[in-house]
């Protein structure tokens, strides 16, 4: 009695106002259900006062409080009220007496084991406030995971798709509360229950929590998981990654990621209790092969792309798992690297998205998760790989790629990697593909921002290789002849990069940079080899260079030379593009002339025309003369006979005949 005095005169809080008011609403639901709107705000304030209130007013009033809340729940709150009402029971109870879990959570399976199909809504509120309960006590309330379970099987069967949702979300909270410490019996069901009823359901939101669910299942450590069921999962999950709806496919690929982590990891695989004899867990070998490698390399069909952005998420979800999760040791991390671009072997199946798929792999799973200390180690290891006989043009790009992007994450040049430069960078250079000559190029401009001071020396050896190339290719034939050739345009690539770069470095540019490089770029243009062939990829390599200059440096450094460059493209425009085509022979080389040459036109126009200057006609109208020679509409006609055969020469076409008619 003395107890109860004490309560009923104890002064009202914000707190038990709050409660007095819920109790009112939900009394007078007979009359008039309650309104939405104002469960709403008097929710968001009860969970706020629940913060606030000291331990000692919320005993007070905490069993009204969840009398209340309970009653608000089966009456068949709409989503965001019984969220509300569901946050709220489980606030007050870890804030107050928490005795309360087990005759609360034993209420609300009651009330979900008798359910009826007509009530819906009553259900779906009960499923939330039972999941947020697991969510936050599951470790006290594992003895009811398996009577959960079954209930979420028997919710299942609701042809209302939010029952269906809330009863996953519900087995979710439950699986990742509870964790491996339930009966062997309750995993089992649960398992059968997301693959047999929820991985296939026909509302892509409820495929969605399935794929949570065996995220969850994963992150527990797979209780009750042979290697049958991870084979049917994992399997499931790539399966999937065709789906139409992109939100299913992502939550797929983070559960296959989590699944092939685990099962790399044996000594994280948990043993359920119950079970009459302990299986041995084991490695899942093979297991990256089989789900994220193999599906990567062998994916076609019309949904290509989506299944390889799947795996590329897989991926990054596995290594951060293997990195965060289960802690293994970031050196680790280089020999997955290894894996990831050997998905890039087969050229014949490789294409753009395949490389940028393995590129945001390398980047977000693999460097971004690096040390310091192994990323050093790292940078040298992509440098071995670039001097194997066997890479191939597209793994060789993704070593340099990554290897720019570790230069700029690590912020300097490691004195360990300076030794393998010129056998593996530098030698990059002069490869058969020019792919990876342009990326060799773009690797040592990130390693010229990291360290400006090899610019003077790097752009000294380069003009200095062009001019011994240039004599070389005048009598070189057959294959060495195209080895020389190669060099010389990586040698331009990589001079047209420093260029570029160097007016935005703190220590500038080397003095002598633009007329040294002016005048091997006059040269190419002027005193190009006699040999056609030579001669054709020295002018594309000159144009290259002259863009690149115009386009970067201050126009200070070339003004007194002004009417020299303009000079350069006479010849060029001067000619009949017929008999140049017949000359060399090779029509796509000559596209790639015309189309850098039109390029370095424009800069020059950018560069010495500007629209505020008198002068203007002085330097426009020689430009426009050259292009009025030039029988444009020839050039383009050509696109017709190959933009079927060869895409990127109809792009070369394309982009000729715009420039021209942009600067006309």
């Amino acid at each position: 009695m003395a107890k109860k005095y004490v309560r009923e005169n104890v002064p009202l809080s914000r707190f038990g106002v709050l409660v007095a008011q819920l109790e009112s609403i939900v009394a007078s639901s007979s009359q008039q259900p309650p309104e939405a709107l104002l469960c709403f705000d008097l929710l968001s304030d009860l969970i706020s006062a629940i913060d606030e209130e000291p331990k000692e007013s919320i005993l007070l009033w905490q069993r009204k409080c969840e009398d209340a809340l309970y009653s608000l729940l089966i009456l068949g709150a709409r989503r965001p009220v019984r969220h509300l009402a569901s946050v709220a029971m489980a606030r007050i109870i870890s804030k107050g007496d928490t005795i309360s879990i087990y005759s609360r959570a034993s209420t609300l399976q009651g009330f979900l084991s008798d359910g009826k199909r007509s009530e819906p809504q009553r259900l779906a509120g009960a499923a939330q406030c039972l999941g947020e309960l697991y969510h936050l006590f599951g470790r006290r309330i594992t003895s009811g995971l398996l009577e959960t379970t079954i209930i979420a099987t028997k919710l299942m069967k609701f042809h209302e798709e939010f029952v269906r949702l809330e009863a996953l979300h519900m087995l979710q909270n439950a699986l990742e509360g509870s964790g491996g410490s339930a009966a062997s019996s309750a995993y089992t069901e649960a398992f059968r229950l997301i693959m047999r009823f929820a991985v296939g359901d026909k509302s892509f939101i409820v495929r969605i929590a399935a794929a949570r669910c065996l995220r969850a299942f994963a992150n527990i450590g797979g209780p009750g998981l042979g290697a049958g069921e991870f084979d049917n999962s994992a399997s499931y999950c790539v399966k999937v990654l065709d789906d139409p709806v992109s939100s299913v496919r992502d939550a797929f690929a983070e559960a296959l990621g989590a699944l092939v982590a685990l099962g790399m990891n044996p000594e994280a695989q948990v043993q359920p209790k119950g079970k009459g004899h302990v299986t041995p867990t084991k490695k899942l070998e093979g297991g990256l092969q089989r789900y994220l490698v193999l599906p990567f390399v062998k994916a076609s069909g019309v949904r290509l792309k989506n299944i390889r952005i799947g795996l590329t998420f897989s991926w990054v979800f596995f290594l951060q798992a293997i990195r965060l999760k289960y802690l293994h040791p970031d050196s680790e991390l280089q020999n997955f690297a290894l894996q990831i671009m050997d998905m890039l072997r087969a050229d014949s199946s490789v294409d753009a998205q395949a490389l940028a798929c393995v590129l945001y792999i390398l980047r977000v799973g693999v460097t971004d998760q690096m040390t310091e200390p192994t990323q050093r180690s790292f940078l040298v290891l992509l440098g071995k790989q670039l001097q194997s006989p066997d890479l191939s043009p597209f793994m060789a790009v993704a070593a340099l790629r990554t290897l720019s992007y570790t230069l700029k994450t690590l912020g300097e040049v490691p004195l360990e990697f300076k030794e393998v430069l010129d056998n593996t960078v530098v030698a990059a250079m002069s490869h058969s593909s020019q792919l990876v000559r342009i990326e060799a190029a773009l690797t040592l401009r990130a390693l010229a921002e990291v360290d400006p001071t090899c610019v003077g020396g790097l752009v000294s050896y380069g003009v200095t290789t062009l001019n011994a190339l240039r004599e070389n290719v005048s009598f070189e034939k057959g294959s060495n002849l195209r080895v020389e050739l190669d060099s010389l345009h990586g040698q331009a690539a990589v001079l047209a990069a420093l260029v570029s770069i160097s007016p935005k470095l703190p220590l500038g540019y080397p003095a002598r940079l633009p007329r040294s490089v002016l005048e091997v770029s006059k040269k190419m243009l002027l005193e190009s080899s006699r040999n056609p062939v030579a001669a054709t990829v020295e002018k594309e390599a000159g144009w290259l260079l002259l863009s690149s200059l115009l386009a970067s440096m201050p126009k200070e450094e070339l003004e007194d030379e002004v009417f020299d460059i303009l000079s350069l493209w006479a010849s060029l425009f001067s000619g009949n593009p017929e008999h140049q085509i017949k000359q060399t022979g090779d029509l796509s080389s000559s596209i790639c002339v015309w189309s850098a040459a039109v390029d370095a036109l424009t800069e020059f126009v950018k560069c010495f025309v500007p629209s505020n200057t008198l002068n203007n006609g002085i330097l426009l109208q020689p430009v426009l003369l050259y292009l009025s020679r030039y029988d444009c509409s020839y050039i383009f006609s050509y696109s017709v006979l190959y933009c079927f055969q060869d895409y990127l020469l109809a792009y070369n076409l394309f982009y000729f005949c715009i420039k021209s008619s942009l600067i006309l």
